[in-house]
């Protein structure tokens, strides 16, 4: 499964670029949504958001959770189970991811705004060890409720 996420990934995905800028702009309006109904006034700039007065977070390829679809739709694919529950349970899973990651940048923001120094260990250890977290779940959740146990 690796081998094939790399072979789409960096020879077709990576090079075109549409899939990135897609779920980066998605990721930008609506963290900037989310900011704008707590009361924020938010600016955005291509692959930036944030609150007026701060640097904002700048969203890259690597944290548009691409590749936690990718792992994530992997693994279940490899996992044993009935083809019309995955058919439900990736699409579901990766909507999770993603709104797990709007989550995750709306929380940025707002730690550049309450608490810029500590961006960069929130950035790589809070949240991701929050993602994975709920990546993991998902993944017992279809272990223990739809993967075909071998008797």
């Amino acid at each position: 499964m690796y081998l094939f996420w790399y072979i789409i990934y960096d020879n077709w995905l990576l090079k075109d670029g549409w899939v990135d800028h897609f779920l980066i702009n998605h990721l930008v309006a609506s963290t900037s949504f989310i900011l704008k109904i707590l009361g924020f006034t938010v600016f955005t700039y291509a692959d930036a958001v944030g609150i007026d007065g701060t640097h904002g977070v700048l969203i890259g390829a690597p944290c548009n959770g691409l590749s936690l679809f990718a792992l994530f739709a992997g693994f279940i694919i490899i996992f044993p189970g009935k083809l019309i529950q995955k058919l439900v349970f990736i699409p579901v899973g990766i909507l999770i991811i993603h709104i797990i990651n709007i989550f995750r940048l709306v929380g940025l923001a707002l730690v550049v705004l309450y608490n810029p120094e500590s961006l960069e260990f929130n950035h790589k250890y809070t949240f991701t060890i929050i993602v994975y977290a709920f990546i993991f779940v998902m993944w017992i959740i279809w272990v223990n409720k739809f993967a075909i146990k071998k008797e």
